[in-house]
């Protein structure tokens, strides 16, 4: 077996189409019948390896001065999934089309709890991202 089997960075790295699903786990659609989809960068994208050594850096230099609290904690998950969502389509939120940019991303996430979780799990797992 070949090795470069286990790259997961050039497809984090390029970004990979998730379809959101429903609660009842059915792939939700556009009035065309077309896939909603999210395209996320992955974990193992060095962009987003970075912007994650950034973060332990800030807290690393405030010490045990400053602890973090739940709300800060689930804010920082939430940066770090707008960061990671680079596209998407199909997507509406109240009756609205939204366009795909961090204010949008954010405001989707932080409502929807479930789709925070779906994108959470989905930049997460390797599988998503290798050629395989």
């Amino acid at each position: 077996m070949d090795l470069s089997a286990l790259d997961t960075t050039t497809l984090a790295d390029e970004g990979v189409a998730m379809e959101v699903l429903g609660v009842d786990g059915t792939v939700l659609r556009d009035e065309a019948g077309n896939a909603i989809t999210i395209k996320l960068l992955g974990a193992d994208s060095e962009k987003v390896r970075k912007r994650q050594r950034m973060e332990i850096d800030k807290r690393l230099k405030r010490g045990n001065r400053a602890k973090s609290s739940a709300a800060e904690i689930e804010e920082n998950g939430i940066d770090l999934l707008v960061f990671c969502t680079v596209g998407w389509s199909g997507v509406k939120f109240n009756g609205e089309e939204m366009p795909c940019n961090a204010e949008n991303a954010r405001k989707l996430y932080t409502a929807l709890p479930a789709l925070r979780d779906q994108v959470d799990a989905f930049v997460g797992d390797r599988g998503n991202f290798t050629k395989a």
